[in-house]
């Protein structure tokens, strides 16, 4: 029983969008759309309805449960072996937030170890004389260190930009400032 109202639903939905077609005309149309899309690779979204369905436009089919295919599609023959567009620009992003956070951690450091020099030096007991060294010192190792770091960020964006160029994306696609196709 519900198969069959599975069945009526998806003939109703056909027939809404075309009503001055014969319902043989709209099976075979339906037929001829599944196919074309069979020939591009292109997986039918599957929707479970209960109740009427609205559609504007656009690939709609109705089936039961267990029609979905699981997992998501085989990549194509051209992007097989090729990272997709939306890694790129994670990856791109994530470096530019670690070298944006390092900049300003750096600078930080370093305003740090200009008021330090200029402080009075401690005395007494709390003053710590086995420390290894002045407050600015570890300041500006602190500042060294990162620089090195930023350094390594830099050169692994700069990297992964030029990975993304050679596999065919342009500027303004990992920008994200252009349509992705």
């Amino acid at each position: 029983m519900k198969a069959l109202i599975g069945i009526l639903l998806a003939c109703r939905l056909v027939i809404a969008q075309v009503p001055d077609q014969s319902l043989a005309e709209a099976a075979r149309r339906e037929t001829e759309r599944r196919r074309r899309l069979e020939e591009q690779q292109v997986e039918a979204r599957v929707i479970e309805a209960r109740g009427p369905v609205k559609v504007s436009n656009g690939n709609l089919t109705t089936f039961g449960r267990g029609a979905a295919r699981s997992g998501p599609p085989a990549p194509s023959r051209e992007t097989r072996g090729r990272a997709s567009l939306g890694s790129y620009r994670n990856l791109l992003s994530r470096l530019e937030r670690e070298i944006r956070e390092g900049e300003e951690r750096q600078s930080s450091l370093r305003r740090q170890a200009e008021a330090e020099k200029w402080t009075l030096p401690k005395s007494g007991r709390g003053s710590g004389g086995t420390g290894g060294g002045t407050l600015r010192e570890k300041l500006l190792k602190q500042a060294e260190d990162l620089e090195v770091k930023l350094k390594r960020l830099r050169r692994e964006r700069r990297e992964t930009w030029d990975e993304a160029r050679k596999a065919g994306y342009l500027p303004g696609e990992l920008d994200g400032k252009a349509v992705a196709p």
